[in-house]
């Protein structure tokens, strides 16, 4: 498993290769543009599909709360939580910290109105963002939730499925953190064709941009061959990827989806040491 910089020098072209892009909609498609833009050949095969809470109530509930400034902050880990907070009119509010995870989610979020006062410097995660926020509730004094304690109330909207660090590393500096669905990840089901290409080999490699996706792809798609690189976007979805079994050979040190694309072409470029052939 390596780690690549996302550096000028390490972009590179992907002459030839077959990409699999997991995701489809808008998005998916972006990438694949940014694949062919390189030489490469996308294959876009959607593992997941986003689509709004069952009950759409309590995000309702959450963004006309912050709307009348009852959090000191907001933090937004994915450009789907900010397209559902856009749906709902959420505003910027005086003094309200805004924190986005990445590059991408904090250019959304300019994009609905909401100026971006936190995000992390290199390490585009909830790990990164943890840290991110901790060092700015420290360094504003921002609004306190209790005014005896001095804690912070976080609003949190995200998938259903979303991991728990970023809470769990809040709550455990003493913040309060009301977590809400925005909106549900849902695995769509396996197709034949994408797992005989993937079992083959016949795929030079697969973009990995989230735990979830990690999970769809263990769920469906187990037995993927050795010479099918796995590029995983950090170090949260690698780990996904190893405790499930399956191998990883590229890791983004840019946790963007721009870093990943450099860290596979340089990881695939003609003088890259040769990896094993076989199927784990």
């Amino acid at each position: 498993m390596t780690a690549v910089g996302g550096t000028e020098t390490a972009r590179g072209a992907l002459d030839g290769l077959r990409i699999l892009v997991p995701r489809g909609g808008d998005w998916g498609e972006g990438i694949a543009a940014r694949i062919s833009a390189r030489g490469g050949r996308p294959v876009v095969a959607p593992l997941l599909e986003t689509r709004p809470p069952i009950d759409g109530s309590g995000l309702s509930l959450a963004v006309e709360e912050w709307n009348r400034g009852r959090f000191g902050c907001l933090a937004v880990t994915s450009q789907n939580a900010v397209a559902a907070l856009g749906e709902r009119g959420i505003r910027p509010v005086a003094g309200g910290l805004v924190a986005a995870v990445g590059p991408a989610t904090a250019t959304a979020l300019r994009g609905i109105g909401l100026p971006v006062d936190v995000q992390p410097e290199t390490e585009f995660s909830g790990r990164g963002l943890a840290r991110a926020l901790l060092g700015a509730f420290e360094l504003r004094g921002a609004p306190a939730f209790d005014e005896g304690t001095g804690a912070m109330r976080v609003l949190l909207p995200v998938s259903e499925l979303a991991g728990d660090e970023l809470p769990r590393a809040l709550r455990e500096a003493g913040h309060a953190v009301e977590r809400v669905t925005a909106y549900r990840t849902e695995v769509l089901p396996a197709d034949p064709r994408i797992g005989g290409l993937l079992t083959g080999g016949d795929l030079d490699a697969v973009l990995v941009t989230s735990g979830s996706a990690a999970s769809a792809l263990l769920r469906h798609y187990p037995g993927i061959h050795r010479r099918t690189a796995l590029a995983a976007i950090g170090e949260p979805t690698a780990r996904a990827l190893v405790d499930g079994g399956l191998h990883v050979d590229v890791v983004a040190a840019e946790h963007t989806v721009g870093g990943l694309l450099d860290a596979l072409a340089a990881a695939l470029a003609p003088d890259a040491p040769p990896r094993s052939e076989e199927t784990r």
